[in-house]
């Protein structure tokens, strides 16, 4: 039997593309654009001896479909067989996922997300095929429930010698894809690697957004990296075209353009242009008013989890986060979850002074650019 299955030659809008290839008892995790990422799962189950991914149907597409009648419909697709080979193995399918097989007799609509789920992987299982295929095969699964679904999955992936190609938008979920990590954005496979590779050196807009940072294009030139035509600039070792990522954190905002918490000549005016919650911070999207001067970058305005005098420190990735510490004077006095108290010292304050087209002065902290080659 073999043990790998090759991904070379897959097709993504009309042009090839190599995944390498896995091996069995492992899986290969697709993050990126869900037309993408689904258009190369579909490629992968095109594939001689791969199980097609199982796609339940929700809301009016249900019906009064149950489950046994769509279970048995799958199975027929993925040349599993009939019968009461068949029937066993849904069974013993559905028992290995923690689903009673009177589940058979209910209707789809009826199930809960959960079930949903477990529903999937065991015909999925079912197909006896040693080669698997899934599409976002969590989504809707309850944070409570996801990660222990996750983890069982995992397991019994690596004990019975199955391989997986699955795809996500969940950082959480490609935890368990031991072959890689895909990242595959607009019609391109942006990188391919490990989850930590993919994430601390981010090349595509998607792992940038789920670890936390701003990504630019950047070129490194006689011991300085630059970023577009912006006079923020850092000493580098480094040579030639490279990517370059700035944390969520590792600016400081003031409606004052002497602020006294600004430290360096390089401060830049920038207006807001969009705001948004992001888990239990408030943020804010910047675009620079000269473009020669400053960066387009996201940035945290407040974190409600808490954080108060938060200061900016960073990490090997570039990214930076509060640390509450007293030797930052600028910090010193803000209030509950605020980040910069130039903008206001309470989140009503702060709420009140930034709208959409608000006018603020902005200094990057350059110690906290990460730059990597694009090679």
């Amino acid at each position: 039997m073999n043990d790998e299955l090759s991904l070379a030659g897959l097709q993504l809008a009309g042009r090839e593309i190599d995944l390498g290839r896995l091996r069995a008892g492992t899986m290969l995790g697709l993050m990126g654009s869900p037309d993408s990422t689904t258009s190369v799962v579909l490629s992968v189950a095109a594939l001689s001896h791969v199980a097609p991914p199982p796609r339940v149907p929700t809301g009016d597409r249900s019906g009064r479909l149950r489950v046994r009648s769509w279970m048995k419909h799958y199975l027929r697709d993925a040349d599993a067989g009939s019968g009461e080979a068949a029937s066993a193995q849904m069974t013993d399918a559905l028992t290995t996922f923690g689903l009673r097989p009177e589940i058979l007799r209910h209707r789809l609509r009826d199930l809960e997300a959960a079930d949903r789920a477990r529903l999937t992987f065991a015909a999925a299982w079912a197909s006896g095929s040693r080669w698997l295929t899934f599409i976002d095969p969590f989504a809707s699964v309850p944070g409570h429930l996801r990660t222990g679904l996750r983890n069982r999955f995992a397991e019994l992936v690596r004990v019975e010698g199955r391989g997986v190609v699955l795809s996500s938008n969940s950082l959480t979920d490609h935890t368990i894809a031991e072959a890689g990590v895909a990242d595959i954005e607009k019609d391109q496979l942006v990188a391919l690697g490990s989850l930590e590779e993919i994430v601390s050196e981010p090349r595509g807009s998607l792992p940038a957004e789920l670890s936390g940072v701003n990504v630019y294009s950047g070129l490194a030139r006689r011991g300085w990296l630059s970023i577009g035509h912006s006079a923020v600039k850092a000493r580098t070792e480094l040579d030639g075209k490279v990517f370059v990522t700035l944390g969520w954190r590792a600016a400081l905002l003031s409606l004052d353009e002497h602020d006294p918490a600004f430290t360096s000549a390089t401060v830049f005016e920038a207006i807001i242009t969009g705001l948004r919650d992001r888990g239990s911070c408030l943020q804010a999207k910047l675009s620079p008013v000269d473009t020669e001067m400053g960066l387009a970058l996201d940035v945290d305005l407040a974190d409600l989890a808490g954080t108060a005098g938060a200061a900016r420190t960073t990490d090997i990735d570039g990214a930076a986060g509060p640390t509450g510490s007293a030797d930052a004077p600028a910090a010193a006095s803000a209030g509950f979850g605020i980040l910069h108290p130039g903008l206001g010292s309470t989140v009503a304050e702060l709420l009140a002074n930034v709208k959409v087209g608000t006018h603020v002065f902005v200094e990057v902290d350059t110690s906290a650019l990460h730059a990597y080659s694009v090679e």
